[in-house]
């Protein structure tokens, strides 16, 4: 009965949606161009079907009933398993793989919040912690922004599909409470200084010395995983300095003290983890506080002369710990990842800030260390090579520069100067720049990027077509991979899970959404279009309907609609923005033999198009001109929270 009336009710909503009455304001056009589906739209919408069929055998796999799931690992680990499939369903996908989604995220929470004793399986050389208190990150060995970040990103999400989850909602307010001091538990930022306390922080408050096993966790970060220096407190670390116990207990003691207090860059994620509490409340508290602290951060790039400093007491001053050097902190400077893992969360940080204010100047906390490093930029062998890593001797690991936060910057700014950044770096390149790979889109890899600024650039007019199929091969492989892997389930650990999930979506939010590929180390979707089916009052394309953005300029974007049905009409509404945050100002599209233009003025178009139609829309755009939200078109300007 209850599943009857909700029925009836969006039935009466999306008449009234369609009719005008909902949203009177809305401008509606019509395609009246029959036209053969181009190659792009008919393998978007074979790609969309097949990881919905791929998706259940991925289910069955891999999880048990009620949402726990037969591998573990670092909880990160195991919520990354379906960390794209809330957007997925967003950009149109059966709506059964969002509850799948969610059912699996409340029976990892609820499987890491109580489980105190080690999983089956768990490797006896690794010392367990339960990994979540009050369903956020307690103090473990993964509670850095790095880890907690990647395990973020369906959460993020869940919000893009459906915002008007009170249960989620209250997640989003408490676990951005985590990071002003709303409980007593967790005191993890000092609202005076604007600094996060430590490099590990959680739901417990932040961790200054690792209270297990000692060596381990030290070793891993100095050794192993080099995440970290205690330069200049030690300039050169002898070999198996672990066997003498008085040297042991020397080194673990200078980490705690180097290493474990005060900010680091990468600690700027957490900006996402708040902006997500905004989109859903609008609360001004919210986005204060990641004005303050973007700001400063950029501050404490202008007292280092330009460089971001990877190392922040809890004094405030730069380097207190090390004599005043700004470099060697935790997942910084020194780092294997340095600039992925610096740059990636400065990106983060600019574009909750920008999103935030509309304010372009909070771009250049990433812009300045992009020109940091392109400034330290030579060539070796014909090619354009950048530092990686500073220390003790300067610049140094020169390898080519990675454009994901180049890409970013120009999508964000859409300003001439970034695109010459890019260009500069291409013309420094031995890459094919229109070659599209076969892969994955947990991590942003530079070969991602490429094809996809050659077709903005007229330069790649195939590349939507291939992006897509490239996709395809790639949810193939996984799912072979299901069918012929030969161990049980419970014996597949930590990242190894990630590699079969079938679900690949970069190339759909890049083709159809106008999108760089979200940061994954916890970044927002960023887009300047987004879809909603008007009959099914759902987000996404509707059926057979595809997408393709076009062009993209500074108050232009270009779109392609086209919709494959041979008997049914398709209605949807575009959305200025991932968050309502554009406005489009007005609307260019043919009309019989003629062109038509009308004005706009607002954040929604809604676009009918009857059977075996397509049309191509030029809608002019204002950025950054609105307030940002997770509310749907319906929604009347705010997520119904109640």
């Amino acid at each position: 009965m209850m599943k009857r009336i909700r029925i009836l009710a969006i039935a009466l909503l999306a008449a009234d949606l369609m009719s005008g009455q909902a949203m009177p304001e809305m401008v509606w056009v019509k395609a009246d161009q029959r036209t053969p589906p181009p190659g792009w739209a008919v393998m978007q919408r074979h790609l969309i079907r097949t990881m919905e069929e791929a998706a259940p055998v991925f289910v069955k796999h891999f999880v048990r009933p009620g949402g726990t799931t037969y591998g573990e690992g670092p909880v990160d680990d195991v919520y990354e398993m379906f960390f794209n499939w809330p957007l997925f369903y967003a950009m149109g996908a059966d709506e059964d793989l969002f509850h799948r989604a969610l059912e699996n995220y409340n029976g990892i929470t609820r499987h890491h919040e109580h489980l105190f004793a080690p999983p089956e399986g768990y490797p006896k050389n690794r010392r367990y912690t339960p990994q979540l208190h009050k369903e956020f990150y307690s103090r473990h060995a993964d509670c850095d922004w790095f880890h907690i970040s990647e395990g973020m990103m369906a959460f993020y999400d869940f919000a893009v599909g459906e915002p008007a989850i009170p249960e989620n909602v209250r997640r989003a307010k408490r676990f951005a409470g985590f990071y002003m001091n709303e409980g007593p538990e967790a005191i993890n930022y000092d609202p005076k200084l604007k600094l996060i306390r430590a490099p590990f922080t959680s739901s417990q408050g932040p961790l200054f010395a690792w209270s297990g096993d000692r060596l381990g966790f030290v070793r891993y970060r100095l050794e192993r995983g080099n995440h970290a220096s205690i330069y200049p407190a030690i300039k050169n670390l002898e070999p198996r300095w672990y066997e003498d116990p008085k040297r042991r207990e020397e080194v673990l003691d200078i980490f705690d003290r180097l290493v474990m207090r005060g900010d680091v860059p990468v600690n700027l994620a957490a900006t996402g983890l708040v902006t997500n509490a905004y989109l859903y409340t609008g609360e001004e508290k919210y986005k204060q506080w990641v004005i303050d602290y973007v700001e400063a951060w950029m501050e404490r790039i202008r007292r280092n002369n330009g460089i971001v400093p990877d190392n922040v007491g809890l004094s405030g001053r730069i380097g207190e710990y090390r004599d005043g050097q700004w470099w060697g902190g935790h997942f910084g400077w020194t780092g294997l990842y340095s600039l992925h893992m610096i740059h990636g969360s400065l990106t983060v940080a600019a574009e909750c800030a920008q999103l935030l204010t509309g304010d372009a100047k909070y771009l250049d906390l990433l812009r300045s260390q992009l020109d940091v490093i392109l400034g330290q930029a030579r060539r070796e062998q014909g090619r354009l090579v950048a530092p990686h890593n500073y220390g003790p001797n300067g610049w140094e690991k020169f390898r080519p520069m990675p454009l994901r936060d180049l890409a970013h910057l120009w999508h964000e700014s859409m300003d001439s100067k970034d695109w010459e950044r890019i260009e500069r770096v291409r013309a420094g390149s031995n890459e094919d720049w229109t070659e599209v790979p076969v892969g994955g889109d947990r991590m942003d890899f530079t070969l991602t990027r490429y094809p996809s600024l050659m077709y903005y650039a007229g330069k790649n007019p195939d590349w939507p077509e291939k992006a897509l199929r490239a996709d395809y091969l790639e949810s193939q492989r996984r799912l072979e991979r299901i069918r012929t892997e030969k161990r049980a389930p419970t014996r597949i650990f930590g990242d190894d899970l990630y590699q079969y999930n079938p679900v690949i979506t970069k190339a759909l939010a890049q083709v159809t959404l106008g999108a760089p590929q979200t940061i994954y180390n916890g970044g927002l979707l960023r887009a300047r279009v987004r879809y909603f089916d008007a009959e099914r009052m759902r987000p996404g394309l509707p059926k057979d309907v595809a997408a393709l953005v076009e062009r993209l300029e500074a108050e232009r974007t270009v779109v392609q609609l086209v919709n494959l049905g041979a008997t049914h009409a398709r209605r949807l509404v575009v959305q200025a923005g991932a968050f309502g945050e554009h406005q489009f100002t007005s609307v260019k599209h043919a009309a019989g033999k003629t062109e038509v233009e009308l004005p706009v003025n607002g954040k929604y178009l809604g676009v009918e198009l009857p059977p075996g139609t397509g049309i191509r829309l030029e809608l002019g755009t204002r950025r950054f001109a609105n307030r940002p939200s997770y509310a749907f078109p319906w929604h009347g300007g705010s997520v119904p929270l109640e």
